[in-house]
């Protein structure tokens, strides 16, 4: 092959680096490393080293691509495989070529792309072996057990044979449904690159195999410690091995398979065949120029016959080395792989010719390149360094014993144990000694490298552990077990004479031998049905409790509020405020009333007073209460305006909205601009609002920008001019984020993009599909990040009523859709309902979805695995907060009880609690998840200062009223939301310096403002020089943020308000000059 026809790119399939979506990639920094050839130590290309980054895009690749791939059937898995042999085998030459000019293996005893296409051809129809397995021995239970993927899994393969590693650890891992990411050796890559090639040529799906090349240090280290790697296959040195396992305990235990090392040991007897011992121990150190892991390195041949044999093994030994160009097929005997491997070799050589007596060779090969001669060493000492240590190359010692517990000591003398072979006529001792070898494998009358390929293959000691191995070994690897226990519905519940009480409630015959239902209806679980039945029992004990009667009582309840029988009464709605008692908190809700506000509507003006409806629950409102401290709040208070050019100036309707009506007269920015808004997006927004798969984005934008004919739907393009609007205010706050090279005069101006968006709204309304779904959303975000909240609020409900429309609420889909795209739709449903939350809660506007279907679904690339399906339960515990505690209409005054906000604060507790190990803040995770999990954190400390901002600002504003009991109670609330504020800027001045904090979504801002807030009112409170440096911290924090869109009014505005309240400066300007952090964006 001609170097330039060598791929030596990164394979991160589905993932973006550079410029485009490819799928071979150049690093993420420019970095290569450069291979010689080491037989003529000439430099003969440069490969790709993959960093941490690379690491981290590969795991997530793999990630986002592992459901979709389990889903498939083991035929629809088996079709690639087979595709994927037959290409192997075709381009069997090529293989053999890279591994010559690499690592100097031997062209004529080239054999692994033919044994990696068997393997390969073998797992296309193994997937069915794997099964669980079942039990009937507990009494009423069906007991199963499940064997499911671990989900990512990483394979690091070493160098001397890597393409059959690569046949025996991944295509397993395939074959039962984990995706992989493969680590080739800094020495032998290009195979692996080739092999890479071809599985994108048999058409995998997007990012189902990874291949990256490296050096261990980094990218293998960041594949041991990567959070999201669940289990890890391993082939190289003990000392790596080790760095592995401790690396995997280190971070989330991941599970570790390791084939290390080996000192093979060879004992020959006197009845033995010595004319086959020779040849065949020769022949294993020969191999590969003594490069394997099993080589039969020690020989022990028994003193009646040890100079015959050692004469043999000399003779062939020397007759089948045939050094010379690895490219030549009479070439047997190959250079080491490389300049570290040579000399390593050779400092054992210089140690043996000290300690032992050498039979043959001992010295460097006389020709250019890493040869080294085929070596014997006699009469080593058993602690010799070559005796002890593994050496990888052409050297093997011979030593003489005379018993066989003498030979079999020695052999177990090492702390390998990988193979051991035994060679003797006599059967009784055959089997003694296969017995007594301390080695994964032992051979009788044969060695290295013969295995059974349907037997298992693994190491004793530090060779290893775990075992690999048809026809299920290797599999079982890479599934986990789960136990599931079903209760047989036969039979029934508490089995006593007679009916049992399950079966007298619901009326039903009682008789094992008739299948039932075991509750009355599938909403409930039998411990629900129970104890409602014994509370029931407990309040009605004279009542017949069948369900003719529990309609009745239902019907009387809601009729006159008791049931005849009930010695408890039962309190109407209305009559309940009557009815409070001490612990009922004051009428918090007139604190923050839906203020008059002034906010910028779709056309650039401000709408006055009550024409924008402002919530109770709205950070609106509760920023202005707390501003406005100087004076007593009043519903009738209109939030001031604000001190910069006000009132604004409405903008220009920019001229790019009068120059667009269709997708075939589009403008799209330069390619380069246009991938540094879509970057910005994914790591910013998308991460906290998913509505792309991002392989397919990718894709659809390489589409788009390859042919231009072909018009794009209204919808892609308002989803592109949403995401241009977001990442051209970074450009035009900050010249120096542009692009090189830009032409000015081609580039549109946020508002430009926000117009040419809105322009096609009508035509969105028109398509109304998922496409129109996501575009709605992306531009309500971009709006409401540039202040055009009314507009934001408008767009996304009509988003989310054409969700309706298409059944996404209930999970409604053709037939004819796939697993993949129905899982894509559900995860958009669910991102709708966030974002319909936070759009609500920006300014107390009503909820557009109230509902409670379940189901969530796998992230994409920058979203850790269940983060949505955590978020949405925090979201609905936020939405029975703000319905239980705050007024939705000045007529709605409620008192709330002690219990009720305990038992909110209880919940939250309970959620964070209950989040998953990988999704807890402050333990490490990868780069691109950093924001998505901060941003969840951020989001419970938001719901805990939300439940309890009420009474810390009570405290300040009437806290004389209150009296001693409630004081007592209203302080532990307030005290409460001062932590969670606190809480909140930890994470946000982490978010800082990780810089992962965002100004394209409003989301963090307003957080920030929130707790500027709260620690004003703590503050007020105790007067702490504490409180006010946090107070300036945050406030310097918002300062630091990029400033875009909403965080630049902020920016101007806060200091400002805040030197009204005179909290810490008579003058603005000081404020103004406070010296902020490093938080550097």
């Amino acid at each position: 092959m001609k170097s330039d026809e060598i791929e030596t790119r990164l394979f991160i399939n589905g993932e973006v680096l550079l410029i485009t979506r490819v799928q071979f990639v150049e690093a993420s920094d420019g970095g290569t490393f450069k291979l010689t050839n080491p037989s003529t130590l000439e430099v003969f290309t440069s490969v790709s080293e993959a960093t941490a980054d690379d690491v981290d895009r590969a795991v997530a690749t793999a990630k986002a691509a592992q459901p979709g791939w389990a889903a498939l059937t083991v035929e629809q898995r088996g079709s690639y495989f087979k595709k994927l042999a037959k290409l192997i085998r075709e381009r069997n030459d090529d293989f053999a070529t890279l591994e010559a000019m690499s690592m100097g293996h031997p062209k004529s005893h080239f054999f692994h792309a033919m044994q990696c296409a068997t393997t390969i051809d073998h797992y296309s129809e193994a997937g069915y072996d794997m099964q669980g397995k079942t039990s009937l021995n507990t009494p009423g239970y069906i007991n199963m057990t499940l064997r499911q993927p671990y989900g990512v899994a990483a394979i690091i393969i070493p160098w001397n044979v890597p393409l059959i590693m690569v046949s025996k650890k991944v295509m397993p891992a395939l074959t039962v449904g984990n995706t992989v990411v493969l680590k080739s050796s800094e020495k032998a890559p290009l195979t692996s690159c080739l092999f890479a090639a071809l599985v994108k040529e048999a058409g995998f799906p997007p990012g189902v195999l990874n291949v990256i090349s490296g050096f261990g240090h980094m990218s293998g280290a960041a594949l041991s410690s990567h959070m999201d790697v669940r289990v890890l296959s391993f082939t190289g040195s003990t000392r790596t091995g080790r760095m592995i396992q401790q690396a995997a305990a280190q971070s989330n235990l991941k599970e570790v398979f390791l084939e290390l090392g080996g000192k093979s040991p060879v004992c020959i007897f006197d009845d033995a065949d010595l004319e086959r011992a020779a040849q065949d121990t020769q022949a294993s150190v020969q191999v590969n120029s003594g490069q394997t892991c099993m080589a039969t390195t020690r020989v022990y041949i028994q003193d009646t016959v040890a100079e015959k044999f050692i004469a043999l093994f000399k003779s062939k030994f020397e007759a089948s080395a045939k050094m010379g160009d690895p490219l030549d097929n009479a070439t047997t005997h190959g250079p080491q792989a490389d300049k570290v491997q040579f000399e390593n070799v050779m400092r054992f050589l210089e140690v043996g010719k000290k300690e032992a007596t050498v039979t043959l060779g001992g010295n460097k090969a006389d020709r250019e390149g890493y040869y080294i001669q085929p070596t014997i060493f006699t009469n080593v000492p058993e602690d010799s360094q070559i005796m002890k240590q593994e050496i990888f190359g052409p050297v093997v010692n011979i030593n003489i014993f005379s018993t066989e517990e003498d030979v079999l000591a020695k052999a177990n003398d090492t702390e390998y144990g990988l193979y051991a072979s035994v060679y003797t006529k006599d059967l009784d001792r055959a089997m003694r000694f296969a017995k007594g070898m301390e080695a994964g494998t032992v051979g009788i009358n044969c060695t290295a490298p013969t295995t059974g390929k349907d037997m298992p293959f693994g190491g004793y000691k530090g060779s290893g552990s775990g075992r690999e191995g048809w026809p299920q070994y290797s599999m079982e690897n890479f599934l986990e077990t789960k136990s599931v226990g079903i209760i047989d519905a036969e039979v029934c519940i508490d089995p006593l004479p007679g009916p049992c009480k399950y079966c007298a409630h619901i009326g039903a015959a009682c008789g094992v031998a008739t299948r039932r239902k075991q509750r009355p209806f599938y909403h409930v679980t039998e411990e629900e049905y129970r104890c409602s039945m014994r509370i029931l029992q407990h309040f009605l004990p004279s009542q017949d409790l069948t369900l003719q009667t529990l309609r009745k009582l239902a019907k009387d309840i809601d009729s006159c509020g008791s049931v005849e029988g009930s010695p408890v009464q039962i309190i109407p709605p209305q009559q309940e405020e009557a009815a409070g008692t001490a612990n009922d908190a004051e009428e918090v809700g007139d604190l923050h009333e839906q203020l008059g506000c002034l906010m910028q509507d779709s056309m650039g003006e401000y709408r006055k007073k009550f024409t924008s409806y402002v919530g109770a629950q709205s950070e609106i409102a509760f920023n202005a209460a707390v501003c406005s401290m100087k004076g007593p709040p009043s519903p009738e208070k209109v939030i001031g305006p604000s001190k910069f050019a006000f009132p604004p100036q409405k903008p220009p309707a920019p001229a790019a909205l009068l120059s667009i009506s269709t997708p075939d007269q589009m403008y799209l920015p330069p390619r380069d601009r246009c991938n540094q808004y879509v970057e910005r997006f994914f790591e910013e927004v998308h991460c906290v609002y998913w509505l792309y798969p991002a392989e397919q984005f990718y894709a659809r934008l390489d589409a788009t920008y390859a042919d231009r004919s072909i018009p794009p739907s209204y919808s892609w393009l308002c989803s592109l001019y949403s995401i241009f609007a977001l990442g051209a205010a970074s450009t035009e706050e900050n010249p120096s984020n542009s692009v090189p090279n830009d032409n000015a005069s081609q580039i549109r101006t946020t508002h430009d993009y926000l117009a040419l968006a809105k322009a096609l709204v009508p035509h969105i309304h028109d398509e109304a599909d998922i496409d129109s779904i996501r575009a709605l959303a992306i531009l309500s975000i971009a709006l409401q990040t540039f202040g055009f909240r009314i507009t934001s609020y408008l767009y996304l409900g009509t988003g989310i009523r054409i969700a309706f429309s298409l059944g996404l609420h209930h999970d409604k889909a053709p037939f004819s859709q796939s697993l993949m795209t129905r899982q894509q739709n559900r995860r958009v449903w669910w991102t709708l309902y966030i974002l319909d939350q936070a759009t609500a809660s920006r300014c107390g506007s009503p909820n557009m979805i109230d509902e409670r279907s379940l189901g969530v679904l796998n992230p994409g690339t920058n979203t850790p695995l269940g983060i949505l399906s955590v978020s949405t339960s925090l979201c609905r515990l936020r939405k029975d907060m703000i319905q239980s505690i705050y007024p939705q209409k000045s007529s709605d005054r409620r008192k709330v009880s002690h219990a009720k906000i305990n038992s909110f604060l209880a919940a939250l507790k309970t959620w964070l609690e209950s989040v998953p190990s990988h999704l807890v803040w402050g333990i490490p995770v990868a780069p691109s998840h950093k924001r998505a999990i901060a941003i969840l954190h951020l989001k419970y400390w938001d719901a805990t200062m939300l439940l309890t901002q009420p009474f810390i600002l009570y405290l300040v504003l009437r806290g004389q009223n209150l009296s001693a009991e409630k004081r007592e109670w209203f302080e532990k609330l307030g005290d409460t939301c001062i932590d969670a504020a606190k809480n909140a800027l930890v994470i946000l001045q982490t978010m800082a310096a990780d810089k992962t904090i965002s100004s394209l979504i409003t989301l963090d801002v307003t957080c920030a403002m929130k707790v500027v807030m709260v620690l004003v009112l703590a503050f007020v409170r105790s007067n702490s020089e504490d409180l006010r440096q946090e107070i300036k911290t945050c406030v310097a924090l918002i300062q630091g943020m990029e400033q875009v869109g909403f965080c630049k009014t902020a920016t101007q505005e806060l200091p400002l308000r805040l030197a009204d309240l005179g909290l810490w400066y008579e003058q603005e300007e000081q404020l103004l000059s406070y010296s902020q952090p490093e938080f550097t964006l």
